[in-house]
């Protein structure tokens, strides 16, 4: 049975959509089988970061109503083996249940050997539906002080949920604002969120190419730092390069 870990944070502009179809196809490149589940509802994105929304006709909300099957609504993301995606409805509140989101999630995670599921900004219902589907998380952060603060909320809050495998992604970081100690290091941010540090992903222009062509990241800094968060959460043990060999 596969993982199915929430991607989340307090703060909208974190970066988790990226986070997730970066690190979904960075799973791929390893052989493994990738489902992303949007759950943004009224505000997907995935689809369109990664070139399948021409086809898309069903989302999560049709699939958990019994208007399709689960082969319909899943679509396969072009150029990326094993990487495939799940829409967001097109309106906001068509999924409220959380036994619900529980089961399509026991029924998906046999298929693929990791869910990532796209959790919408902020700490409301639609971060409930997300990460009670999950049993584990990544909190997204980008070194600024109220990202780093809303991070901690929303690690506390998973571990009230009951998620007790959640982790940190730095995302965006610039090395040289660190090391002129305009930002904080990822010393300070560990402790603020309060979560182990799985990753640190710098501010890459080839993020947004790919996501505006609609193609999946597959070279680059961010990609590399993609490919040993894949690695990480295989459990293998993949030390962080120093700071000026990050970008």
């Amino acid at each position: 049975m596969g993982m199915v870990v929430v991607v989340t944070s307090g703060k909208g502009g974190a970066g988790k959509s990226t986070v997730a179809a970066g690190l979904g196809a960075a799973v791929c490149r390893r052989g493994r089988s990738v489902l992303l589940l949007d759950m943004d509802q009224g505000l997907r994105c995935l689809d369109l970061m990664l070139g399948v929304s021409a086809q898309s006709v069903f989302d999560v909300g049709d699939l958990l109503k019994g208007r399709c099957t689960a082969a319909d609504a899943v679509l396969r993301v072009p150029g990326c083996d094993g990487l495939y995606v799940l829409p967001a409805p097109p309106e906001a509140g068509a999924v409220d249940s959380i036994e619900a989101m529980k089961t399509l999630a026991c029924k998906l995670s046999p298929v693929f050997d990791a869910v990532l599921v796209d959790s919408p900004a902020g700490i409301g219902r639609g971060f409930c539906l997300s990460a009670q589907a999950a049993t584990g998380a990544l909190v997204v952060a980008t070194p600024d002080p109220v990202c780093v603060r809303d991070g901690a909320v929303t690690a506390r809050l998973l571990r009230q949920m009951g998620v007790s495998e959640s982790r940190l992604v730095i995302n965006r970081f610039q090395p040289r604002l660190i090391r002129e100690g305009l930002l904080p290091d990822f010393d300070e941010m560990i402790d603020a969120v309060g979560l182990q540090l799985v990753g640190a992903v710098p501010d890459d222009p080839a993020v947004l190419a790919a996501a505006a062509r609609g193609e999946p990241l597959t070279a680059g800094p961010a990609a590399r730092a993609f490919d040993r968060i894949a690695l990480r959460l295989e459990g293998k043990d993949e030390p962080l390069p120093p700071l000026h060999r990050l970008s």
